[in-house]
C-alpha cells in the first residue's frame, strides 16, 4: 500500500490527463520545473526513469506526476498533490483545494494548458517570410573580419517561404515548394540546414530542454542560391514559428538580435517592407509609405555562390588597385522612391556585385538585354545573382514582360513589393 493511500486526508489535488504525443518529450518538459507557469515555482525532488517525477513546493507540500504509456501513442499523466502535514491538520486546506493560500487547482490547470497550447507534438506553428531584392547595393572594402560593409536598399517581394515547426524526438527537415526538383533537392534535409540552427538558438534562449527536437517543414518559393535571400527567409520564418511553438515569448528586439547572428539578410527578412541597410545589412532603417514597385524576376536553375561572387569582386578591385570608399546610399534613388516614379527609379538602381556575377556567368547578360528589349525600364543582376531583376512601369507591364520572357524559354515571374514582414499563419 502506498504512503498516499495510508494518508488520504493529505491528498490536496488529483488530476488525470491524456496526451497523444511521444512520451519522451512529455517527461522532459514536466521534469524541467523551471519552465512551469505560476507564481509558486517548485523544486525537483526526484525522477524515476520516464515514469514518475516528484516535486516539492515552498509550503512543504509535494506532488507526484506519474506517466503511463497506453495503446495508440496515448500517454496518461496523473498528478497527486499532497498538502503538508501541518497544513492539513491545522487549517483544513486539504478540503478546500488550497495550501498556504495558494490555489493548486488553478496552478495545475495552467500547467496543463501550457502543455496543450505550447509544447505538445500535436501543436504546429507556421510562419511565412518574404524573399527580397536589392534595388541598390554598394559594397565597401574587405574587412579584417572577412565581411564587407554595405549600403543597400532592400525590397521585400511577394515570393514567400513558409516554415512549419512541430515537437518531435529527433530533428528532421522536409522540403517542398514550387521550385524545380533540382533546386529543391539541393536544400539540405539534415541538421546542417540553417533552420535547425535557428531552432537550437530559440531553445537556448527559451530554456527549453535540449533533448526536445523538432520536425521542420520548408515550403520554398524563393529561388535557391538566387541572390534573393531564400535561406534568410527560411531562417526568419523559423525564428517566428519556433518562438511560437515553444512559447518562448522572445521580444522583437531579441528576435532581431538572433537574426543578426544568423546572417546579414535575416533581419530584413524578419522586418519585410522596404529598408535601408548598413553594416553587414543588419543595421536597418525602415522606409514608410513606399508605393508598389512592379518587377519581373528571371530565374536560373544553376545558382551562384554568394561567397564566390564577393571573392570575385575583391579580385577585380585588387587587379585595378581600386580604393573603395565606405558605401553610401544614393539620395537620388531615395527621392525617386518617394516620388513613386518608376522611370526615375530606373536611373538610380545599382548593384556593385553585378560585374563580379557577370564575370562568373557571362550568359546572364543575354537575359538583361532581352528583358530591356521587351519593355523593362532597367534590368540587372539581383544581389549576388544569378536571378535577373527587371523593373516594370506597372503591373500590366510586368505581366507582359514576364509572358514575353517565358515565351522565349526563360523562367520569369511577375512580382511586386514591398511585401509584409515575417508573420505567423493562423
Amino acid at each position: 500500500m502506498s504512503e498516499l493511500a495510508k494518508r488520504p486526508e493529505r491528498l490536496q489535488y488529483q488530476f488525470t490527463k491524456h496526451f497523444a504525443c511521444a512520451d519522451g518529450p512529455l517527461f522532459l518538459i514536466l521534469s524541467d520545473v523551471d519552465r512551469w507557469p505560476g507564481n509558486l515555482q517548485p523544486r525537483l525532488l526526484a525522477s524515476n526513469g520516464e515514469t514518475e517525477v516528484t516535486v516539492a513546493f515552498r509550503d512543504n507540500s509535494r506532488a507526484t506526476i506519474r506517466f503511463a504509456k497506453l495503446a495508440g501513442g496515448v500517454n496518461r499523466v496523473t498528478v497527486e498533490h499532497e498538502a503538508s502535514a501541518n497544513d492539513s491538520s491545522r487549517d483544513g486546506s486539504a478540503a478546500n483545494g488550497s495550501a498556504a493560500g495558494f490555489d493548486y487547482e488553478i496552478f495545475w490547470f495552467e500547467l496543463f494548458e501550457m502543455l496543450n497550447a505550447r509544447l505538445m507534438p500535436g501543436k504546429v506553428s507556421i510562419a511565412t517570410a518574404p524573399g527580397k531584392v536589392n534595388l541598390f547595393f554598394k559594397v565597401g572594402p574587405l574587412l579584417e573580419s572577412g565581411y564587407h560593409d554595405v549600403a543597400s536598399l532592400y525590397l521585400a517581394v511577394d515570393l514567400r517561404e513558409t516554415v512549419t515547426a512541430q515537437i518531435a524526438t529527433e530533428y528532421s527537415v522536409q522540403v517542398t515548394g514550387s521550385l524545380g526538383d533540382f533546386q529543391l533537392l539541393s536544400v539540405p534535409t539534415d541538421e546542417t540546414n540553417l533552420v535547425v540552427k535557428v531552432a537550437e538558438q530559440v531553445k537556448a534562449a527559451a530554456g527549453t530542454p535540449s533533448a526536445i527536437k523538432l520536425v521542420l517543414g520548408i515550403d520554398k518559393h524563393v529561388p535557391v542560391a538566387g541572390g534573393m535571400g531564400g535561406g534568410s527567409a527560411d531562417a526568419a520564418a523559423a525564428l517566428v514559428a519556433v518562438n511560437d511553438l515553444l512559447g518562448a515569448n522572445l521580444s522583437a528586439e531579441a528576435l532581431h538580435n538572433l537574426a543578426a547572428e544568423l546572417g546579414s539578410d535575416v533581419p530584413f527578412a524578419l522586418a519585410g517592407g522596404a529598408a535601408i541597410g548598413f553594416g553587414r545589412g543588419e543595421q536597418l532603417t525602415a522606409l514608410e509609405n513606399v508605393a508598389p514597385i512592379h518587377l519581373v524576376l528571371i530565374l536560373d536553375d544553376q545558382g551562384l555562390s554568394t561567397p564566390a561572387v564577393y571573392r570575385r569582386l575583391d579580385e577585380l578591385r585588387a587587379g585595378r588597385n581600386e580604393n573603395t570608399a565606405n558605401p553610401e546610399m544614393s539620395a537620388d534613388l531615395l527621392r525617386a522612391l518617394q516620388r513613386s516614379n518608376a522611370f526615375d527609379l530606373a536611373d538610380f538602381m545599382h548593384n556593385d556585385l553585378e560585374e563580379a556575377a557577370l564575370s562568373l556567368r557571362p550568359d546572364l547578360k543575354i537575359k538583361i538585354t532581352t528583358a530591356l528589349q521587351h519593355g523593362a525600364l532597367r534590368a540587372m543582376v539581383s544581389g549576388s545573382g544569378p536571378t535577373v531583376l527587371a523593373l516594370a512601369a506597372s503591373e500590366a507591364a510586368a505581366m507582359q514582360i514576364a509572358r514575353a520572357m517565358n515565351d522565349l524559354g526563360y523562367n520569369a515571374i511577375a512580382t511586386h513589393g514591398p511585401a509584409a514582414a515575417t508573420e505567423l499563419v493562423d
